[in-house]
């Protein structure tokens, strides 16, 4: 039975196939979504899967939860894989078991980045919830010349960048494709750069010189002036800039930032000014956070009130009356 298409994001039950098919049904789902792969163990009695997918721009994302297994990716489903790709692969509750050029023990939010041309094995022994984020070879070595310095290999959750990697992870999902907070091209460089700064992290972070502090405060300076651009992406700023995307990045990354992070903040101050200004009384919020550069209404107030404490409305009645603090 083919997935069930809902414009651009695919999906996948058990709960729509008779018993006998699932075990069937749900590896068929995981070679569509991700790559061919064996089920070794599982109970046809009990099991059950859900399976989503979408692309985001240069990335694929695919969500998973189901019941305990095992699965395995040997020689025969290597030989049916196509192109070299690497999947970027973390639970969210259950612990897990990889044998993947060598035996790992998973904890939940844990990434492991597996190499598709390699052989596998997967246990999960406790119903569980996954995120997969699939990428190319040529892709992922725009930001990690030597994918080797990652993969195969236990980044731990509540590491320093393994905790902003697997954070912005498990945020990613099918469903972003129909409302995504930034554009697609920039969630997919966000990923590129955690996953730049984590190998950073890991082996040689990038040092903040004098010459890095200069090129750092002229991007921000860029990003204040353009981020009301809703397509603005990292290539453009970099392009402002005179540099190169990954020195951009790495940039940023000496400091401790990401690329997505300081557009949403630069946008949310020139959305705050708007809020406080008596200029932009007959405009309403959702203008205002358009205006901005925010994608939606609801994304706007979402990160107003994380930075504030109060929505859009709040924050315009509160400078009206004076109870406001002019600083973000």
């Amino acid at each position: 039975m083919p997935a069930v298409e809902h414009d651009e994001i695919r999906r996948w039950s058990t709960g729509d196939v008779p018993q006998a098919r699932r075990l069937d049904y749900f590896a068929s789902a995981i070679g569509e979504a991700l790559y061919p792969i064996a089920l070794d163990r599982a109970d046809p009695q009990t099991f059950r899967a859900e399976v989503s997918f979408a692309k985001l721009g240069a990335i694929e994302v695919c969500k998973a939860s189901g019941s305990p297994n095992a699965n395995s990716r040997g020689r025969k489903e290597l030989a049916a894989t196509g192109d070299h790709r690497f999947n970027i692969l973390m639970t969210l509750q259950s612990s897990w078991r990889a044998d993947h050029r060598g035996r790992i023990r998973m904890f939940p939010r844990d990434v492991l980045i597996i190499d598709s041309q390699y052989p596998i094995r997967v246990d999960v022994d406790d119903t569980y919830s996954a995120v997969n984020v699939v990428v190319s070879d040529t892709w992922l070595r725009q930001w990690i010349p030597d994918p080797n310095m990652l993969t195969a290999r236990r980044i731990p959750g509540n590491s320093l960048w393994g905790l902003a990697l697997s954070s912005y992870v498990s945020e990613l999902s099918p469903e972003l494709v129909a409302a995504p907070p930034l554009p697609l091209s920039v969630i997919a460089d966000q990923v590129g750069s955690l996953l730049a700064l984590t190998a950073s992290g890991l082996h040689d972070a990038p040092a903040y010189t004098p010459a890095a502090r200069s090129l750092h405060e002229r991007i921000r300076d860029c990003l204040a002036q353009r981020c009301m651009e809703w397509e603005l992406t990292a290539a453009d700023v970099a392009a402002s800039v005179g540099v190169s995307v990954r020195t951009l990045h790495r940039t940023l990354a000496a400091a401790n930032e990401t690329f997505g992070d300081r557009l949403i903040e630069a946008r949310a101050r020139v959305a705050l000014r708007m809020l406080m200004s008596p200029l932009f009384n007959r405009v309403t919020t959702a203008e205002i956070g358009r205006r901005a550069g925010f994608p939606s209404a609801s994304h706007f107030a979402r990160v107003m009130r994380s930075r504030t404490g109060r929505t859009p409305l709040q924050l315009r009645h509160a400078a009206y009356s004076g109870e406001l603090d002019r600083e973000l």
